[in-house]
């Protein structure tokens, strides 16, 4: 045991999941004396949206990790196919030769952690829940932990960041600041998959029909997650029997019911009341929240992992620069507006893309006369740049505009902090 003079640790960061285990490698990179702990048994899964965009991939890439995720079969996903009702719309992922994944998080994980831990700077615990912080003036300055055995230990560290996820009992005990907060908007349930036809181009896929929302992610070969996102009022009847209630209702969807017919559910359904939606003031006196404990929405959007590892590229090199000298307040307040500058606008739109209902018949009307029509399908592209322009709420434009300047050039990279 140290005592608080001398930290055993630069960083003490609780849940070693992708927020955690990426920014104890990253940190590991640096040189910084890193302990994660996490109260599961790795390797294992955890609710998750799997999804990893184009953008995300590259992350993976810069990690050093993306030819092992491949290497255990995950599929590259290079078309994005989208249905409202019966309609069909359908385009590649990214630009070039761009791909997403959709990989296990039992594999994912546990791979962040083996590479975080070959920095010898790095350690990890599993089965280790940390039970209270320890403070001193006012500040973190390390936390209460208890092995598997059933020891308590006290660990004393210069920074705690809680990457402890949705229900973070870091963010719970500094008491942190919550604003921009949205209750749960649907429940959804997923699971595993095998036997879905697939597809001749792996294409993730989403489906917009009535005020439901369906989701299919390619993984392995013959392996599927697929996902509902249902109507408050449809949870009751919905938990009486999961697996076939959801299955009855993906069969309906566009393509599923003859695709569908072969399928066979792995492992059991997983499902959820809902997602609370917030973002929180992530940093105080020797504290910093990452993930989904800094910042949650609604799964809907599908953009959960990749959000916590660029989080934790942009607060690794804060952290690097605050632990070797930098003003404490002033390195966090930059990661804060860094990440709000980034994921504010993708926070509110996942906010109203979940929130709309079932499209108008009317809407449903114009959007069958003209997709059926190859001559004004042909004309619109003409039009687009000026409808978008006009039509689309202003926090919305610059979502579209970086994936615009994205497509317009191949060679764009994804913004890394610096240090």
């Amino acid at each position: 045991m140290s005592d608080s003079s001398t930290p055993a640790y630069d960083v003490l960061i609780v849940g070693a999941r992708v927020a955690g285990a990426s920014l104890g490698l990253l940190l590991g990179q640096r040189g910084h004396r890193v302990l994660m702990v996490d109260r599961d048994r790795f390797p294992s899964d955890t609710m998750s949206t799997h999804y990893m965009s184009r953008w995300h991939v590259d992350l993976l890439k810069h990690l050093g990790i993306l030819a092992e995720v491949e290497a255990a079969g995950f599929r590259r996903i290079t078309r994005a196919r989208s249905y409202i009702e019966d309609c069909l719309f359908e385009a590649p992922i990214g630009p070039g030769d761009s791909f997403a994944l959709a990989p296990r998080r039992a594999h994912l994980d546990s791979l962040l952690i083996e590479h975080a831990t070959r920095h010898g700077s790095v350690e990890f615990r599993e089965r280790t829940r940390v039970v209270g912080l320890i403070e001193e003036d006012g500040r973190v300055i390390g936390a209460r932990i208890t092995t598997p055995g059933g020891v308590t230990e006290d660990v004393h560290a210069t920074v705690v960041v809680g990457a402890d996820g949705k229900y973070s009992d870091v963010a719970r005990w500094v008491r942190a600041e919550t604003y921009e907060s949205t209750p749960a908007i649907r429940p959804a349930y997923y699971g595993y998959y095998e036997g879905i036809e697939p597809l001749p181009d792996t294409a993730v896929e989403l489906f917009f029909v009535g005020d439901h929302i369906g989701f299919l992610f390619p993984m392995q070969p013959g392996m599927d997650c697929i996902a509902f996102e249902l109507q408050p009022s449809e949870f009751a009847e919905m938990r009486k029997s999961p697996q076939a209630s959801f299955e009855r209702m993906f069969r309906a969807l566009p393509t599923m019911g003859t695709r569908f017919a072969n399928a066979r559910l792995t492992g059991r359904m997983i499902g959820t009341r809902g997602v609370e939606n917030y973002i929180r003031k992530p940093y105080g006196p020797g504290w910093v929240l990452t993930g989904d404990a800094g910042l949650l929405m609604d799964p809907s959007t599908g953009v959960g992992m990749g959000d916590a590892l660029g989080q934790s590229f942009w607060l690794a090199g804060a952290l690097d620069r605050a632990l070797n000298g930098g003003g404490w307040d002033t390195t966090m307040a930059g990661f804060q507006q860094q990440r709000d500058e980034a994921l504010m606008p993708l926070y509110r739109l996942t906010l109203w893309f979940t929130t709309l209902g079932r499209t108008s018949d009317t809407a449903m009307t114009y959007l069958r006369a003209m997709l059926s029509s190859p001559a004004i399908a042909r004309v619109v592209p003409a039009l687009f740049p000026g409808l978008v322009e006009d039509a689309l709420p202003a926090h919305l434009r610059p979502i579209l505009q970086q994936n615009a300047i994205g497509f317009r050039d191949a060679a764009t990279s994804v913004p890394v902090a610096a240090g």
